[in-house]
This record gives structure tokens, C-alpha cells and sequence, in this order.
């Protein structure tokens, strides 16, 4: 199994360790030479406000990106919202991130129509990308399940609506697959766009509970270590290789609260199969 001529370069994002263990994220896939890291937005902010502004170049890893999860249903909330996006992007470009990955806070999608928001949501993610344009960081969209912009026709709904002058498409095909979509042919149809990519494996299970809570039927939020899913990676990684995207490809792995592999041996699973695929990695 291996992938021809590949030429990208991949990192990982931190979201395999919980919040208060970042700091073991980021040096345990530096330590594995992951080319690049992400880190979310108010994880940064946090070492921001302790003065660690260099917490990634400490472990010589650099920040390509940055998670950000917004608001962006709520009218009312649109100021706040607002500034604090334009607070982590300063601090994230400090850092050296040049890519917002950028998702909507959670809403019950039982009573929740996609159409009755779309105006809003697009409005303001084109305000939103353009903000992170004057502060030097580019806007990628990352649709997420759980989240306002969750379906294959969400999801092309919203990419046909947005001005892709500032936002970028930053697929992330486990979840695409999870919400019901074929992420390989929807990277296909809008690859001129995609700017960043979450590389990521889903189990092909998912259930909810009574209360409509998702059962975690794997201990990574039913998503699996590359290779053990059902997502067609290999066919995604030849896309993106014989096309013109040249930007990072970025493994992610969900922090279950149940895994049954630690974090770094998680990680380092997502390592091994991107190095039999042909990838390489930095050494540190």
C-alpha cells in the first residue's frame, strides 16, 4: 500500500490529548516529526496569557493552525463573538499560524433547520474570514457533525454561498463521512477551494442515545486510528497529490472519554500507516 510519488506535507492537530495536557500533545508529536501542529484557539490563549507565546517553537514544531470554534447562529452574539475571534487571531498569528480552521459551536440539530440560518451564517463567516485577512491569517471552513453546517447539502450550500475570495474549504473527511457525505467527492467538486484538510478515519457506527447523545462506540468519538475506518484515505491523498492544493495535511484523532489506547500510542498508529504509505517526517 503506498501512495504515489506523495509530496504533501502532513502534520497533526492536539485534539488527541485533552485541554490541560496540550503541552504533552505538542511535544510527543514533535518528538514523532510530525511535519506541522494545530492547537485550538483558547488552548493558545491560555499559554498566551502565561506567557508561553513560543510554547510550540520550544519544541520546534511550528503552528500551522489553529482551531476555531464560533458562534455562528446567534445574532446577539455576533460583537462578542466577533472580538474574540480577533483576539485569538492575534495571538495565533504571534505565534506563527497562518490557517484558521474554523467551525460552529454545537446546536441541537434536532430542531435545527440549516435554511432558517443560512443567510446569517454566511454573512458572518464572510465578515469573520475577511478580519483574519487584515491580521494575516487565511479563514478555512470546517464542517463539523453537531454543528449548524453538518450535511452534504448544508455543506454545498454553504460553500456556494460564501465568498471563497477569503474563506477556504478545510474539509475534514472523517466528519463529512459521519454526517452522511462522501468526502472524496465532495473534495473533488470543490478542491479549487480547499485550503487544509483534516485527514481522519470513522468507524462507519454512530448512534444517540434517548436524549439524542451520541454513543461513543469506540473511545476516539467514533473515530478510529487511520486505517481501521471505512474512510477511502488512499483515494483522498491521491486527489489532493495530483491536484494543485499545497497545503498541509493535518491527522486528527478525537480524545474519547474511554480510549483504549493511550495517547501517544494512538498517535503513533496515525504515524506508522502515513509512513507505508511513502510519507516522510522530520527529524528532531
Amino acid at each position: 500500500m503506498s501512495v504515489t510519488n506523495p509530496r504533501l506535507l502532513v502534520g497533526h492537530t492536539g485534539i488527541t490529548w485533552a485541554d490541560p495536557d496540550a503541552e504533552a500533545g505538542i511535544k510527543y508529536i514533535a518528538q514523532l516529526g510530525f511535519n506541522y501542529i494545530e492547537v485550538f484557539a483558547w488552548v493558545l490563549k491560555a499559554f498566551h496569557d502565561q506567557g508561553r507565546d513560543d510554547i510550540c517553537k520550544q519544541y520546534n514544531i511550528p503552528l500551522i493552525s489553529s482551531y476555531y470554534s464560533i458562534d455562528i447562529v446567534n445574532p446577539v452574539l455576533r460583537d462578542a463573538e466577533m472580538e474574540k475571534l480577533e483576539v485569538w487571531t492575534d495571538i495565533v498569528a504571534g505565534m506563527g499560524g497562518k490557517f484558521a480552521t474554523f467551525g460552529g459551536n454545537a446546536v441541537d440539530r434536532r430542531g435545527f433547520t440549516f435554511s432558517e440560518h443560512k443567510k446569517y451564517i454566511v454573512d458572518f463567516v464572510n465578515e469573520a474570514a475577511k478580519r483574519l485577512e487584515d491580521r494575516g491569517m487565511r479563514l478555512n471552513f470546517h464542517p463539523h457533525t453537531g454543528t449548524p453546517v453538518e450535511t452534504e447539502e448544508e455543506i454545498r450550500s454553504f460553500l456556494d454561498a460564501v465568498d471563497t475570495r477569503y474563506t477556504g474549504f478545510a474539509p475534514d473527511i472523517g466528519q463529512i463521512q459521519k454526517g452522511g457525505a462522501d468526502p472524496l467527492k465532495l473534495s473533488k467538486d470543490y478542491l479549487s477551494i480547499i485550503r487544509l484538510v483534516h485527514f481522519k478515519d470513522f468507524s462507519g457506527v454512530v448512534s444517540f442515545d434517548a436524549d439524542g447523545k451520541e454513543i461513543d462506540s469506540t473511545g476516539y468519538a467514533c473515530y478510529t486510528p487511520l486505517g481501521q475506518g471505512v474512510v477511502n484515505l488512499t483515494g483522498i491523498l491521491e486527489l489532493l497529490e495530483n491536484s494543485d492544493f499545497n497545503g498541509p495535511i493535518m491527522v486528527e484523532l478525537d480524545k474519547g472519554a474511554a480510549m483504549p489506547l493511550s495517547s501517544e500510542e494512538s498517535v503513533t498508529i496515525n504515524k506508522k500507516y502515513l509512513e507505508n504509505l511513502g510519507y516522510r517526517f522530520v527529524k528532531r
